[in-house]
Formats: structure tokens, sequence, C-alpha cells
């Protein structure tokens, strides 16, 4: 049984998940503040690696691009866990506006 810090939410989102050796588009299967699970098949990420997240949202205002820091937590069939590391003040901001989203498109 896996334990999680805080709650997740459903999330279909393209991203780009950068490493030190590699970048890779994919979508995400869920969120919370502490981590997503994105879908994955057939990669060469490993628990522990350092990474990188890109994605895109449309807002009122226009679309914003957003980045979070991020290592690899676990990998399971079809994908992988993230969580997120070195939470500042800028990356909850960028969840909080993650959770806005949802909560507008009626994901959750």
């Amino acid at each position: 049984m896996e334990l999680r810090s805080c709650l997740r939410s459903p999330l279909k989102l393209p991203i780009t998940l950068t490493t030190q050796n590699s970048e890779v588009t994919c979508i995400t299967r869920d969120f919370g503040m502490g981590g997503m699970f994105i879908e994955l098949e057939n990669s060469d990420l490993r628990p522990g690696q350092s990474a990188q997240i890109m994605f895109s949202l449309y807002q009122d205002n226009g679309e914003r691009t957003h980045r979070l820091n991020a290592k690899i937590a676990h990998l399971a069939g079809g994908g992988l866990g993230l969580s997120f590391s070195q939470p500042d003040t800028s990356t909850f901001r960028t969840l909080q506006e993650l959770l806005k989203y949802t909560k507008k498109q009626n994901l959750h």
C-alpha cells in the first residue's frame, strides 16, 4: 500500500518531463500538492533521478507556462510517480493554480 502525505486529484494534462539525460512529452494521471503520477511507457528513468516538469495552463489572462522541480519516486505499470522537491513559494503557487484549473474544468 502506497502512503501519501497529500490527496491526489485526477488530471489529464500534457507535460514535458526533463532529466539530465532525456526529455519526454507525456500525460499526467493525477496530482497533489506533494507530487503527481504520469503515464509513460518504456522509459529508462529510475527512482531517485531529479527531473523538471513543464506544462502550460490556459487561464483567463491567456496561456502561462509553469515549471516544477521533482524527483522520480517510483515506477509502476504504465507510468511513474513524481515527488515535488525543494518546495518553495513559487512551487506552492503553481500547484494552487493547478488546483484552481482542475476545479474550473470540473476535474474533481
